[in-house]
């Protein structure tokens, strides 16, 4: 059992590691092609960011070049470039509206491009249940009437039509309300409230492969184009219901308010909350369904094979609190610009100063350098294209750049800004790309 309003805040973009983790739970691609309206995605273009309008595309690509000793950043600082994005093979994929598999050929530049999905989050959990009924998971279609609670354990479930529930540990799935954890866990600590509506407008072409967030003096909206329709998530202040409101044509196909924030302790007890009865992240970035996708993945493992659910339980915790910190800073850091004035959305995005992030801008601004934490589910690449994308650049570079031919080096970039730029020439409309695949995959399985 969820709530399905609630669901609009896992929003509607995956990471590129969904491809694996749906693979290891039967759901493949060709069966997000052929029987969802999901389509490609090389990431996130945020435009009209702040009061200073900033406009990125934060890409999913994999590590950039090592150049003798030392990354990237630093030999564009050394020559002088201000651009990180020319070099980003699916930032430029993106804004040029077209899209293709990368290739295996690693000399191909397309094949440094990664990809996550766009999707509905009905049709794209419908492929996960069925998936589980063919493993032989058995789905009781029935509410929850009560529970049973004491001393910090679940000890039953009684339903709606009269059975009655036990087990060892409970999974707690049920959204951002917490049903079963809620019976014997604390409060989740509380950043702010937030209120979402998702509209949907019907498409006979699918757009492009990326989904474009644009800043609001409200908030901000969010357009993800699937294959036969295009669906707005916008994020907005309970304070500024009014105003957003009343921009909309029709009323909202969903709409849901949510306290953002995380619960200390995720596993308590018998009871292991994962997704929003844990943590619920702003869908500004790929958070929210990051951090469901590692809290699955962190929980199998973690399986007690005993009565004694301690160590288990311990090792979650200490994980899953990591995982909610540090997705959280990477959040904070889309806010570290000059805000929209008079905007209570904005205004209630301006949290106390966190010591981690200041030394992570700082020791980039100054250095160039990236500053990591343990168990950081954004890596190297995400925060580099942030920081570039929120306009930050090294005052300094590494020094031992300076024993690279200079000549070379710049040969180098500008070969790899041209090799990008023909290869994006030749790559078709994602549109186009996705009808030849699905004709593709039908024929594969000997449909007409």
């Amino acid at each position: 059992m969820s709530d399905a309003d609630t669901d609009v805040f896992y929003g509607n973009l995956t990471s590129p590691a969904a491809y694996d983790f749906n693979l290891s739970l039967g759901v493949s691609e060709p069966d997000l092609i052929l029987d969802s309206d999901t389509t490609f995605s090389y990431g996130t273009h945020f435009t009209n960011w702040g009061a200073r309008r900033l406009d990125w595309v934060q890409a999913f690509h994999l590590p950039l070049p090592v150049l003798e000793g030392a990354t990237f950043q630093h030999y564009l600082t050394q020559q002088g470039q201000a651009a990180l994005e020319p070099f980003l093979v699916s930032a430029v994929a993106a804004r040029r509206g077209v899209f293709a598999h990368p290739p295996e050929d690693p000399g191909h530049p397309l094949s440094r491009a990664e990809y996550g999905y766009q999707f509905d989050a009905s049709a794209y959990g419908s492929l996960f249940e069925r998936a589980a009924t063919r493993s032989g998971v058995r789905k009781i279609a029935a509410d929850i009437s009560a529970i049973d609670a004491a001393d910090g354990v679940i000890n039953a479930i009684h339903l709606s039509d009269g059975q009655t529930l036990t087990a060892d540990l409970w999974i707690d799935a049920t959204g951002a309300q917490a049903t079963l954890l809620s019976h014997i866990a604390g409060e989740r600590h509380s950043a702010r409230r937030l209120h979402a509506y998702l509209t949907r407008t019907e498409t006979e072409t699918p757009g492009q492969a990326v989904t474009t967030i644009s800043g609001m003096p409200y908030g901000w909206q969010a357009k993800t184009a699937l294959r036969s329709s295009n669906l707005m998530l916008t994020i907005t202040s309970p304070d500024s219901d009014t105003e957003v409101q009343a921009a909309f044509a029709t009323g909202p196909e969903r709409s849901a308010i949510v306290d953002i924030g995380w619960r200390d302790m995720a596993w308590v007890g018998n009871c292991v909350g994962i997704g929003h009865a844990a943590c619920v992240a702003e869908p500004v970035t790929i958070a929210p369904m990051l951090l469901l996708q590692r809290d699955i993945e962190r929980l199998l493992p973690l399986l007690p094979v005993s009565d004694d659910l301690s160590v288990e339980r311990r090792e979650y915790n200490r994980q899953a609190l990591a995982d909610y910190v540090h997705a959280d800073l990477f959040t904070r850091a889309l806010f570290e610009t000059q805000p929209v004035d008079g905007a209570p959305y904005w205004g209630a995005a301006l949290t106390p100063a966190d010591e981690r992030l200041i030394r992570k801008i700082e020791q980039f601004e100054s250095r160039g350098l990236h500053v990591a934490y343990d168990l950081e589910p954004f890596g190297p690449e995400d925060w580099l294209i942030l920081h570039y994308g929120m306009g930050r650049r090294p005052l300094r570079y590494d020094r031992i750049v300076d024993g690279a031919d200079n000549a070379r080096i710049r040969q180098y970039l500008e070969a790899l800004r041209n090799n990008i730029d023909s290869a994006i020439r030749s790559m078709p409309p994602h549109g186009a790309y996705l009808n030849g695949l699905t004709k593709y995959l039908r024929q594969q399985k000997g449909e007409a």
